[in-house]
């Protein structure tokens, strides 16, 4: 081989490179999740990895990294080539990651397929951030395995857009990250063949879910549609094909059934929600939220269904927050605020040394910051012990100082962070406001709220409730469902009925382009107020009348 050998840590994994070839392009290669808001461009200062050894600092080093950090050989990604032989640790490691995996479903499969019997079938929720694929009997309906991993299309940008502008710009983009997330799905079909001692031949069907960028991205379709107004996809329709034409080669005797997308920013994984939750024939009314970096919300009112998709942004996945990070461990989870200016109480991930804020705390740190007096409503930060000015980035709340919860570092939430979490929420808040206009129904009416997807499973509705995120409810009426997508993908794995199903709602649900309406930008700017809309108190929790109905 010929240039230098670049080694990857805890993994082991190496690959000869170019001289022109950087750290984070190397590991792209091989399929290998590091974080990168910006795409690979230097501005976020997230792709951070330890070199051995290290090379001089550049100048975005510099100006990203502390210098404990640039003393302990850590340095950026994408800003470095590789000269002689070099082993990077990578600081994340894929087993630490918290995927939620576990989902429910409002009733069992209608109809088993027949004729399956001593066949097996594997259902993949392709997810953005993550990948979870299931091993199912196709015979009897039981759940036989299962498996997860990051999504390895994360080194190409931790959100949607970041990956679909690397597929515009860079030369055969898009079939490089087609081969990226076949390479991820056939790890995880191997894991699972291998976990339940079965072979590969006794796999014969496949089904997907997955947003409608994720959908192309994995088919190789032209994603120009999706990244211009008025956002058209370039299919909707459901499609089935055998595993060697879509490129998968774990499985060769498998086919694999692609389900429908609803609309631009509504795909398959809203229609396994609305399936696996019988949202298309509830007798009263109820919202299904997923939330993440666009939120799906779909409202059923005695199943007449209305859908619409809220560019939440990353926010909410520890993107765009200056210490935030995924779910995994060393990640502060929740916290609580019993003294404004005493140390906050945090649980971390692992119960490791806190290394950041996963969405599930960024939350919390919002509503506690709202509910101690330390934000008012519009956002602002009040000086107190705790908040200080640091650096160029203004007023920051202390989360943890340096061996506060053994913390090895200084913790801060920004003014910044703030104003992130704001407009984030004012997305779904709006979306969902905009979807009971449209019904003609109240916050009131509303007799239950599912809660889909890792996110919307690991806040603490009461402060999602607090900060104005979700709809003003009981909190006993909110319901996490985990993953309703996947969970809609076992269903339409198991039954052609259940896929037709799917194929009627698909076409039936009312679409609402939250841009183009004509409420949005009133409703939007009332939302980024921190708490409910028409609450001038500081309380943590909504008080509202008691109201019973059941769906």
């Amino acid at each position: 081989m010929s240039g230098p050998m670049l080694v990857f840590e805890p993994s082991g994994q190496r690959i000869y490179v170019s001289h022109a070839t950087t750290v984070l392009d190397a590991a792209r290669s091989l399929g290998l999740p590091i974080p990168t808001d910006c795409g690979g461009h230097g501005t976020c200062g997230k792709c951070r990895i330890k070199f051995q050894p290290a090379p001089f600092p550049t100048q975005r080093d510099l100006q990203h990294l502390s210098k404990d950090e640039l003393a302990e050989g850590i340095r950026l990604a994408c800003e470095h080539v590789i000269e002689t032989d070099t082993r990077v640790v990578l600081p994340f490691p894929e087993e630490q990651a918290k995927i939620l995996v576990w989902g429910s479903s409002k009733a069992a499969v209608q109809k088993l397929d027949k004729g399956l019997v001593g066949q097996l079938g594997v259902a993949i929720d392709l997810g953005t951030t993550t990948i979870v694929a299931y091993l199912m009997d196709l015979g009897t309906g039981s759940q036989i395995e299962q498996q997860a991993m990051l999504n390895p299309e994360v080194a190409y940008g931790e959100d949607i857009m970041t990956r679909m502008a690397y597929v515009m710009n860079a030369h055969e983009g898009g079939e490089e990250l087609r081969q990226c997330v076949l390479r991820g799905i056939d790890v995880l079909l191997t894991r699972l063949i291998s976990a339940a001692g079965v072979l590969p031949d006794t796999v014969s069907r496949i089904s997907l879910v997955g947003n409608t960028a994720m959908h192309h991205l994995f088919l190789g379709l032209d994603i120009h549609g999706l990244s211009l107004a008025p956002y058209r996809p370039a299919m909707l329709k459901s499609l089935t094909k055998s595993s060697d034409e879509i490129g998968l080669k774990s499985v060769p005797k498998a086919q694999v059934y692609v389900a429908p997308n609803i609309e631009g920013f509504i795909g398959s994984d809203t229609v396994g929600l609305i399936v696996s939750q019988g949202l298309g024939s509830v007798k009263g009314t109820v919202m299904g939220i997923d939330i993440g970096t666009n939120a799906e919300i779909v409202l059923s009112v005695r199943g007449r269904l209305i859908c619409c998709s809220a560019a939440a942004g990353p926010a909410f996945e520890g993107a765009r927050i200056r210490l935030g990070m995924r779910g995994e461990e060393g990640a502060i989870e929740h916290v609580r605020i019993n003294n404004p200016s005493e140390p906050a109480e945090l649980s971390v991930i692992g119960q490791a040394s806190p290394r950041g804020i996963c969405g599930s705390a960024i939350v919390d740190i919002v509503a506690e910051l709202l509910r101690t007096g330390l934000v008012d409503r519009t956002g602002r930060m009040r000086d107190s012990k705790r908040i200080v000015h640091e650096g160029g980035y203004g007023l920051c709340y202390i989360v943890a100082e340096p061996g506060e919860s053994d913390a090895g570092r200084r913790i801060v939430f920004t003014q910044e962070d703030v104003r992130q979490v704001q407009l984030a929420k004012a997305a779904i808040a709006t979306g969902a406001g905009v979807l009971m206009d449209e019904c003609g129904v109240t916050s009131y009416d509303i007799d239950a709220l599912l809660l889909a997807g890792a996110f919307g499973n690991y806040i603490r509705p009461e402060s999602a409730l607090a900060i104005g995120l979700l709809p003003a409810i009981p909190l006993d009426r909110i319901v996490p469902v985990g993953n309703a997508a996947g969970e809609g993908a076992k269903r339409f794995l198991l039954s052609l009925k259940e896929r037709a199903v799917a194929e009627t709602l698909s076409r039936s649900v009312k679409y609402v382009n939250l841009a183009a309406h004509p409420a949005f930008a009133d409703r939007f700017l009332e939302a980024t107020a921190i708490g409910q809309a028409g609450d001038g108190s500081n309380h943590s929790h909504v008080r509202i009348a008691n109201h019973t109905s059941n769906p």
